[in-house]
């Protein structure tokens, strides 16, 4: 019985060849997702001396990220919606176009505003206008009887008091900026509590 011995050359890549993006060594590492899962263990196995394993994780890290941006990145809506208001006796329509999810078209969301909750609204920055800027927060505190915390915990009520805003902002009566700052552009209203 003769034995045969078979010859293979194997092909073997230099690690001194390869080049890794040390950038990489300056981000966080958090295991929160995938992505810093993979920056946190190459840290590591630079930290421990393991020099293949880093170029492993960095090709791994490299192709994840390529194919993150190729197929996960959705289009994004890059238009402003803007808000249109129907007026009716007892009601104003705000209307709005919105993106539910970030890979759908933007959908037509309406929300009815009562027009005794209107007068309320302008009545309650009336009474707290003193000719300079309010806070959304004193408005809201004041409008419904309650803190801060929990009208804006509470998503409704919070979404519904800035779609009013808005309305009374498109009707020149405040000044409305959205980092919370608010002020009367009317003079002050006369009168009781309209509720």
């Amino acid at each position: 019985m003769s034995k045969t011995i078979y010859e293979r050359r194997v092909q073997t890549e230099s690690i001194s060849e390869q080049k890794i993006d040390t950038s990489i060594f300056k981000k966080r590492g958090k295991s929160k997702t995938f992505h810093g899962f993979l920056i946190q263990k190459i840290k590591e196995a630079r930290n421990q001396g393991n020099k293949e394993m880093v170029f492993l994780l960095h090709e791994i890290y490299k192709k994840y990220r390529d194919f993150n941006i190729d197929f996960f990145n959705p289009r994004r809506w890059r238009g402003k919606s803007g808000v249109s208001f129907i007026e009716k006796p007892e009601v104003v329509i705000s209307i709005r176009h919105r993106k539910i999810e970030p890979y759908e078209e933007p959908e037509e969301v309406r929300m009815e505003l009562l027009r005794t909750d209107i007068n309320r609204l302008i009545w309650v920055v009336s009474t707290l206008n003193q000719g300079q800027y309010l806070k959304t927060s004193e408005i809201a505190e004041k409008y419904y009887d309650r803190g801060w915390k929990l009208v804006f915990s509470d998503r409704k009520a919070h979404i519904y008091l800035v779609e009013m805003l808005n309305y009374i902002e498109y009707r020149k009566v405040i000044e409305y900026s959205r980092s919370g700052r608010i002020k009367m552009l009317t003079p002050t209203l006369q009168g009781g509590n309209p509720s």
